[in-house]
């Protein structure tokens, strides 16, 4: 189970820009520990989850895409055990997303130097390192001068038509965090937006239910978080499509609920009266 418990911004994003590139992602060492560069075509910003059972730290690198095909790998440890590449596409822009898995918790930064983010964790390096890069992919060339204009007079290319106003992008929700607050749970949906939604609820087996039309899922499509109370059994959350995200809250038995929304995000409130 991969559960975000945190994440960090480094940035604003650039809507009208087009997508950063990452050219190749080394893994190797710095001072005898685990070390990962990510090396982009400008400066990257992102996002970070960190994941618990089994500890696992995830990048969303905004507005960025992959200059490599994507993959996945599973590796031995004892440190780094599964390394993944993955774009989520939003609309007007691409969302890259790097998923790095441990054999166990340890401390971890993330520094960003110019075009480089490189990833410190502090566990064993894996034996001989790895690369992720296009085979034979020649670095990108600087821009070179236009050619002088001939001698020959010419027509003017025209000008090109103004870009069409794209719509704004699906919020994404980044974590999903259950509390106890006095005599109900409060279910906390943090994203990057506003989120529209459509609930209902369920007697046999009692259950919550909320679909969210416009969203997309940072953590991994198919999540299960166990909360085992006297309310709120577990929580579980879907990519039902590419722009829909459902929620269902597995309850003890029917309870009340009403949904709160947020700037980013909703609150879920459960076992207590509607506040006026």
């Amino acid at each position: 189970m991969a559960l975000g418990v945190g994440f960090f911004l480094s940035g604003p994003a650039s809507a009208l820009a087009g997508p950063a590139v990452v050219s190749a992602i080394l893994v190797g060492s710095h001072e005898g520990r685990f070390q990962l560069e990510i090396r982009g075509s400008e400066p990257l910003d992102y996002v970070v989850i960190e994941g618990a059972e089994p500890f696992s730290v995830s990048l969303l690198l905004l507005n960025a895409t992959f200059d490599f095909p994507l993959e996945e790998r599973q590796l031995r440890g004892p440190g780094l055990t599964r390394i993944r590449t993955a774009v989520l596409e939003r609309e007007g822009s691409r969302l890259g997303r790097l998923d790095l898995t441990f054999a166990k918790s340890a401390p971890f930064r993330v520094i960003k130097e110019g075009t480089r983010l490189l990833v410190r964790v502090d566990t064993p390096p894996p034996p001989g390192g790895l690369v992720l890069a296009a085979p034979g992919r020649e670095p990108v060339a600087a821009t070179r001068p236009a050619p002088a204009e001939p001698p020959a007079r010419r027509t003017p290319p025209p000008l090109p038509a103004p870009p069409a106003l794209s719509a704004p992008p699906v919020p994404l929700i980044l974590e999903l965090r259950p509390e106890v607050v006095g005599d109900e749970v409060q279910v906390i949906i943090q994203a990057d937006g506003p989120l529209a939604y459509k609930s209902f609820a369920l007697d046999k087996p009692s259950r919550v239910v909320v679909d969210f039309e416009r969203a997309q899922l940072a953590m991994a499509d198919d999540d299960t978080i166990e909360v085992g109370n006297a309310i709120l059994r577990r929580i579980r959350s879907s990519q039902s499509s590419p722009t829909s995200v459902r929620v269902v809250l597995d309850l003890a038995r029917p309870r009340p609920f009403w949904i709160e929304p947020q700037a980013e995000g909703v609150v879920i409130h459960l076992g207590a009266a509607r506040r006026p």
